[in-house]
């Protein structure tokens, strides 16, 4: 329990307020139909016009009561609430006991009948349903019951040819017994109100923390998602940039090692194939130097998405440095490696790989190296590189596949 905000005396105040309100409101509106009914039972026994009178004051009394009710429920909730709402309810209630109260008079038939014993009933009735509505703050409510007690004990005071002496302090004497019952149960009452009011306020403040314990929650776990989005792109880019070239996109020299090394695994353990191409771009720095280096970094990334795309799924295409690339082609014999590599030569020669130089002839030269017992992924690309070097003796745009024995 928060105990800032359950003994907190202004909102302690406003809460009760809010609770007489809502209370006066209600009961107000469920007074009508009394009002109404006792009217109604007094009509051809006492004159009409003292019926009108009482009827209309009682009911304007309680209108305005309602009115004030609803205007300060309705209120904009921008601050504490003033005391003159309190003041005018109070003045209400005053006014609303002592129109009760003046029903003995204005509603006398004269004789001592069935219509008396109903009006006293009535304001015993009166004073006791109040109680629920007002005894939160328990001195609106003594302004209910005192106007009450002072009218009947004036009314029971004067000269009334059916009440002998007796029965008029009889009338004050219960009254009075009365008056003081509706006192200790209102004290009662009143406690008990309070207290749960209190409990009511001490739930939404725990509601509220509640809340915003939840909202702090949500807000740390987005936090902590975004973060993790965050580290996740952080750690895919790392990858990223580990394995793969930066200026083409394709897998650098070490992530085409590293492939191999599981492919060569493969070989040793069920003789299934794996081979190796080492590419070159012929004339590439003569392109540069006529073109621009901008122009050879595009020739470059054409070059390297033509590979990519031109091999199958599971090749791997790798960019070795400058302008020479490596491709792995798992599951691939020297003879399928030999006509995959001529096969490419001959794409490329017929390839446009800059839009804006239709005309320009680009050719390429292959070093091709089939995986043997004892090969290692450097090894096997230094056999691939050694016949590409080879093929550029012999004249360039061509393949040149590796012997065994060849030299490293």
């Amino acid at each position: 329990m928060n105990e800032q905000t359950v003994f907190d005396p202004v909102a302690r105040y406003s809460a009760q307020l809010d609770a007489l309100f809502r209370r006066t409101r209600t009961s107000s509106l469920l007074a009508l139909p009394p009002i109404a009914l006792l009217a109604g039972l007094h009509v051809g026994r006492v004159p009409t016009g003292s019926i009108l009178m009482w009827t209309l004051a009682i009911l304007g009394v309680y209108a305005i009561r309602i009115g004030i009710a609803h205007g300060y429920l309705t209120r904009p909730r921008d601050g504490d609430p003033s005391p003159l709402w309190l003041d005018v309810e109070t003045m209400a209630t005053a006014a609303a006991g002592t129109s009760w109260g003046a029903m003995m008079f204005l509603l006398d038939s004269g004789r001592l009948d069935m219509l008396f014993t109903v009006k006293l009933a009535f304001l015993a009735a009166a004073c006791a349903f109040t109680m629920n509505s007002m005894a939160v703050l328990r001195f609106v409510y003594f302004a209910f019951v005192f106007p009450v007690y002072v009218v009947v004990t004036a009314y029971a005071l004067m000269e009334t040819p059916f009440l002998d002496a007796s029965a008029r302090y009889g009338l004050i004497a219960a009254a009075t017994l009365f008056l003081l019952l509706l006192l200790v149960m209102s004290t009662s009452v009143s406690r008990l109100m309070n207290e749960s009011l209190a409990q009511r306020m001490a739930f939404v403040d725990l509601a509220a923390q509640l809340e915003s314990s939840l909202a702090a929650e949500r807000e740390a776990r987005e936090q902590l998602e975004q973060q993790a989005l965050q580290l996740e792109a952080t750690h895919l880019r790392q990858h990223a940039y580990a394995t793969h070239d930066p200026l083409t996109r394709v897998f650098n020299r070490y992530r085409i090692s590293e492939s191999l090394v599981r492919e060569l695994h493969l070989l040793r353990r069920y003789q299934i194939p794996v081979s190796a191409l080492v590419v070159e771009l012929d004339g590439y720095a003569e392109f540069c130097s006529r073109y621009g280096q901008a122009r050879g970094d595009e020739l470059l990334i054409a070059f390297a998405t033509f590979l990519a795309a031109d091999l199958r799924e599971i090749d791997y295409v790798g960019r070795w440095g400058g302008e020479k690339f490596c491709c792995a082609l798992p599951r691939t014999s020297d003879s399928e490696a030999l006509e995959c590599a001529e096969r490419l030569r001959r794409r490329i020669a017929g390839h446009a790989f800059i839009d804006e130089l239709p005309e320009l002839a680009i050719t390429a030269t292959f070093g091709v190296a089939t995986a043997v017992d004892g090969d290692d992924p450097e090894r096997l690309l230094a056999r691939a590189d050694a016949a590409l070097y080879e093929a550029r003796r012999l004249g360039r745009d061509r393949c040149q596949a590796a012997a065994v024995d060849q030299p490293v």
